[in-house]
């Protein structure tokens, strides 16, 4: 989506949404609204960043990347490295380790580090036919391509791209008949053998109205939960990661009625007219997420894109987001013009709780003197299994305060 460099044809219009700290803050008061808080990014534009052995070609840790990755982890979102070649050859299986070499090169266990690989390979809809023995052919090898990936991605998680129309070869519900492939031992529909390869995926369901949008996430839907349920069993396994996302397209599209965006594809003006399709503005967005979480339940909505017309102002109906956000253990002091501390008196941030605590399990908050205090006495120690304090003699463990060296210490 991006222009080959900035210096061509309309180079002025071209704003990169994470490469500066302006956009960068755009983006995450894009992503922070209050109830509607983007809890994951799938980040195009990174494979230059890290393919040579997780430096750029310069040899180098790219700083921009290593900033954005710890900004948004510490607002609380997720962050997959996203590649998007969708050629038969699968290419994007051979990029799938690079997440990792960049996390062993530049990254580190706090807050620089990719929590995924996504891969957005659309070459199945070339090869989609039923009826003829090539394209079946060569919709087993995009399976195995798709495995192939998913291995070469561990030890992260797997994103995967999908149509709602790669589960069919008749998609009309009066006459709807499944694409079934055989592979690796079973005969499911092809979509279903998707779902099971990787660990999370988001449907393309190509419309903008919220009944459309939740039929044509029904099978998908399906799939993700019977995966679910067989957890432990092969070839199907779960993980805390796992997910089943509806998307939203936000870029200009066409046919109209694909897109949410005020505008069909190349549209001159701003506003156009669709004469198919559901209201085009944030609120049925909105609208159509709620519908389709409601109906699917464990479902997530998702934006495509987010340097589409979201949080664009391009009309009254797409506003600009852009109230300052802070990273979870900071707030916004408006009479300051900054983010300062959340938590004050010797309290630190608790990620697990979301809420300031004191700093380790050997203290306790003292409402009445408003600090933390020791747990027990000096001769008892504190057991988080039964939330009491015991004998320091005892042979359970516990959480000792060390005076000498004021630390707290197992044993």
């Amino acid at each position: 989506m991006y222009p080959i460099n900035k210096n061509g044809l309309n180079a002025t219009c071209f704003q990169h949404n994470w490469e500066d700290p302006s956009a960068r803050h755009h983006l995450w008061a894009s992503a922070m609204i209050p109830d509607r808080k983007v809890t994951g990014i799938f980040m195009a534009d990174v494979k230059f960043r890290i393919e040579n052995n997780g430096l750029t070609s310069a040899g180098e840790c790219d700083s921009v990347l290593q900033t954005t990755l710890r900004e948004a982890h510490a607002r609380g979102i997720r962050v997959y490295a996203l590649f998007a070649v969708s050629d038969a050859a699968f290419s994007e299986q051979y990029m799938a380790n690079y997440p990792n070499e960049f996390n062993a090169a530049c990254g580190n266990d706090d807050d620089i580090y990719f929590d995924g690989v996504a891969v957005n390979n659309e070459h199945f809809s070339q090869v989609k036919r039923c009826d003829n023995p090539t394209d079946i052919a060569l919709q087993d090898q995009v399976l195995m391509d798709l495995n192939t990936t998913t291995y070469n991605a561990l030890p992260l998680p797997l994103h995967f791209s999908v149509s709602w129309n790669w589960d069919c070869c008749d998609c009309d519900p009066a006459n709807y008949v499944t694409r079934e492939l055989t592979w690796d031992g079973e005969t499911k529909s092809a979509l279903e053998h998707m779902v099971n390869i990787v660990d999370s995926v988001d449907v393309q369901v190509a419309y903008n109205t919220p009944s459309a949008m939740t039929d044509r996430a029904a099978k998908p839907y399906q799939y993700w939960q019977n995966k679910i349920s067989s957890a432990g069993t092969e070839p199907t396994t779960t993980t805390t990661t796992t997910a089943l996302y509806v998307l939203a397209y936000t870029n200009p599209n066409s046919p109209c009625q694909t897109s949410f965006s005020p505008h069909k594809e190349g549209s001159t003006t701003v506003v156009d007219i669709c004469t198919r399709g559901g209201d085009r503005t944030e609120a049925a967005m909105y609208a159509a997420f709620d519908e389709v979480e409601a109906t699917w339940p464990g479902s997530k909505g998702g934006i495509h894109l987010m340097s589409g017309v979201y949080s664009s102002g391009i009309t009254a109906d797409w506003p600009v987001h852009n109230t300052t956000t802070c990273p979870l253990d900071q707030r916004y002091n408006s009479n300051k013009n900054k983010c300062v501390k959340r938590c004050r008196r010797g309290k630190v941030w608790k990620p697990d709780s979301c809420k300031c605590g004191c700093p380790n399990p050997c203290k306790v908050w003292n409402k009445n003197k408003k600090r933390c205090k020791l747990r027990c006495r000096r001769t008892k120690k504190w057991d988080p299994d039964t939330s009491t304090c015991i004998s320091k003699d005892s042979t359970d463990l516990g959480y000792i305060w060390d005076k000498i060296d004021k630390m707290c210490k197992l044993a």
